[in-house]
């Protein structure tokens, strides 16, 4: 079955890829140090990493810093986008779990500055491990929630505990929904999703922040992030939207190799 997606993957993404439209693809290759990376990331207590990535470089956020006790998010704005009639927004990000701790709270976010619409993936130690969260669209919110049924990459059931690797979160947001997914070891099997329904009075979005969630500190340590992407796309019809997820960032990597 594994191939099978992967497969399925490799022979629809180009076409979806090239009509999507870009609005942020960060590797974290491009910084020659934490003063390039300050430059386009602001604000942040976050650091490069060129040992831990995948591949490449990755932005390390400690979850803990001097100006707050979480340390400030890692942030980059942009102009507002939202997703129009038959349009998706795709979010997506690598995060790193070394395993250890059930208690980190750190995310990648996408936001709006004036404090609208926010959504978050991650780990989050209430409700423990994986989680996704979103608020301000509307009634029903439901705040911070963790991915229930995860299967392991053979579809057997596992509990939402701390698994050491490289794990994908995505969101894919429409006009009245937003899908979640989890990809553990980002290798292209989704292990869990869940789907939220919203009315966003202003759907809208202008900024993503790395680290710890509101600048919450995080007990259980830090973590690395990469791969960082926001793209717009048509309807993909038929296409599983879990197939697709963080998968326009895979490509191009693998076209650079």
């Amino acid at each position: 079955m594994k191939r099978i997606i992967l497969a399925a993957a490799a022979a629809i993404l180009p076409a979806l890829c090239a009509n999507a439209a870009t609005i942020v693809m960060e590797d974290f290759e491009s910084y020659a140090d934490d003063a390039a990376l300050a430059g386009v990331w602001s604000l942040g207590d976050g650091s490069l990493d060129n040992v831990l990535a995948n591949p490449g470089q990755s932005l390390y956020h400690p979850g803990t810093g001097a100006s707050f006790s979480g340390g400030n998010t890692n942030s980059i704005s942009f102009a507002e986008v939202a997703p129009g009639p038959g349009e998706k927004l795709i979010f997506s990000a690598d995060i790193y779990d070394n395993g250890a701790s059930a208690n980190k709270r750190t995310t990648a976010g996408l936001r709006k500055a004036a404090g609208a619409n926010i959504i978050e993936l991650g780990m989050y130690n209430s409700p423990a491990h994986y989680a996704y969260r979103s608020i301000l669209f509307g009634p029903g919110d439901p705040s911070w929630v963790a991915f229930s049924n995860i299967v392991d990459d053979d579809g057997m059931p596992i509990d939402n505990e701390p698994i050491a690797g490289w794990h994908r979160f995505s969101a894919v947001i429409s006009e009245t929904n937003i899908d979640f997914s989890l990809d553990l070891n980002a290798d292209g099997v989704i292990n869990a999703t869940a789907s939220v329904a919203i009315a966003p009075v202003d759907p809208g979005f202008d900024i993503i922040r790395l680290g710890g969630p509101s600048d919450l500190s995080s007990g259980g340590g830090g973590v690395n992030i990469d791969n960082v992407s926001l793209v717009r796309t048509p309807e993909p019809n038929a296409i599983g939207l879990a197939l697709v997820l963080g998968s326009c960032g895979v490509l191009r990597r693998r076209k650079a190799a």
